[in-house]
């Protein structure tokens, strides 16, 4: 579909660029077993062997364009491609890329966008923040996929990039990387059996992610028994029955400005836990206009994200002088006498009070927010006080459960994702 440029003057220019030229061996980061040798890139590879500029050179036809978000870093998966007319195509569409050729992010080498050209996206074109690398047939291409996300290539990068805003590789860089080059049938076999064993790491990644998944199950049957069962013996009351909804500033008014208070943005909420973790320490004079006020033992409930995981909610503890700001995407509830924090806390915890108060949302795309209207009219059953505290304790053992079964699962995902590099490493070290 796209025209390929002629190579014979790319050819010309490089034929006989060979860093070995002078005899000298190189000397890599370590020893290499015997037949193994250190080279610089640019000995096994071309670098960015064929350009276009759609714009000119194809204005009417359409091609699919791989850009740097194109590419999960770390994992060499290409998610999604963009169909691009050539009159349209942003000024960063000039590398073209074939099959079998991997493509490498020079922008921020360490995120590892890194990925290998299917046979789908043969002749199509990706951004300039890409060095296109084709091998010369000294290497396999898979192989050298494997061997860029090596920690000894990316150490290189992170030693050579420049910019500190915008940290990036010059394609000269990118051509003096050096890695380790076995010969070839041995090259075909560690990409054999590092496909086996990665293989088996994703596997086990993904029966850790299903784990994660059937945990929180569980706190949801329980939160999804607990509070049926409650409507059906005490029957629903209004929320904005039992709490205060958003309580006015004018609590503090008469305070002093040289007060600590508590701050709490967004990001110190964990969504899994539902603590505040890291909240920071302000005067209430810095805090008292544009802030959202809560005292000590408020609930907070995100307005922005009730669909995720537990709604960024949680229960305001430990506040210094009792006393709370926060971000304006929070709503506060304050239960009344008689209702309990966590009860308040457990049942805006459900999913399905989650997805209800997502279908309830307003405003415009990207501005969506849970109204307090929506907080004040739906339903909560209201047990006596004794009863709520009795099914709190036992909601905060199943929570307890999870967690530690949560903690568990990310010990064993850490594990993992550190699993990979080691494999690699001695994958390229000859040990394999």
């Amino acid at each position: 579909m796209i025209r390929q440029v002629k190579l014979d003057a790319f050819l010309e220019e490089n034929a006989g660029k060979n860093i070995e030229e002078s005899g000298e061996k190189i000397r890599g980061p370590y020893d290499l077993p015997e037949g193994w040798r250190w080279v610089r890139l640019d000995e096994v590879v071309w670098i960015n062997k064929e350009k276009i500029d759609p714009q000119k050179e194809i204005p009417d036809k359409e091609f699919l364009y791989i850009d740097i978000s194109s590419v999960e870093g770390g994992t060499g998966r290409i998610l999604e491609v963009k169909k691009v007319l050539g009159k349209n195509a942003p000024s960063r569409a000039k590398r073209v890329v074939h099959t079998n050729d991997v493509i490498m992010s020079t922008v921020r080498p360490y995120l590892k966008s890194i990925a290998i050209i299917p046979e789908e996206y043969d002749g199509q074109i990706c951004s300039t923040g890409f060095a296109v690398l084709s091998s010369k047939g000294e290497i396999v291409p898979k192989y050298l996929f494997y061997v860029l996300f090596s920690d000894t290539v990316i150490r290189q990068c992170n030693e050579m990039m420049v910019g500190a805003h915008y940290p990036a590789l010059r394609f000269d860089q990118v051509a003096r990387i050096l890695i380790p080059l076995p010969p070839l049938e041995e090259q075909k076999r560690i990409v054999s059996r590092l496909e086996q064993l990665i293989s088996r790491v994703e596997e086990a990644k993904r029966l850790r992610k299903q784990a994660r998944e059937e945990a929180e199950k569980i706190m949801q049957a329980a939160l999804n028994k607990v509070f049926s069962k409650a409507e059906e013996e005490w029957g629903l009351v209004r929320l904005g029955e039992c709490c205060k909804i958003n309580p006015s500033k004018s609590e503090v008014k008469n305070l002093p400005d040289n007060i600590q208070v508590t701050f709490v943005p967004m990001t110190a909420i964990n969504e899994n836990t539902g603590k505040i973790e890291n909240p920071e320490i302000r005067l209430l004079g810095e805090v008292r206009k544009g802030y959202t006020y809560f005292r000590e033992g408020d609930v907070l409930f995100a307005k922005v994200s009730p669909c995720m995981e537990n709604g960024k909610s949680a229960i305001a503890r430990g506040l210094i002088n009792g006393i709370g700001f926060g971000s304006t995407e929070f709503h506060v509830l304050r239960p009344i006498k008689n209702v309990c924090a966590e009860w308040v806390y457990f049942y805006i915890r459900q999913k399905r009070f989650r997805e209800e108060a997502a279908k309830n949302m307003t405003g415009t795309v990207g501005q969506r927010r849970v109204p307090v209207e929506f907080l004040k009219k739906v339903t909560i059953p209201l047990p006596p006080l004794d009863e709520q505290k009795r099914i709190v304790t036992y909601l905060d053992k199943i929570e307890k459960i999870v967690l530690s079964l949560r903690e568990l699962q990310q010990k064993t995902e850490n594990e993992l994702e550190k699993l990979i590099p080691l494999i690699l490493d001695k994958a390229f070290r000859g040990e394999l």
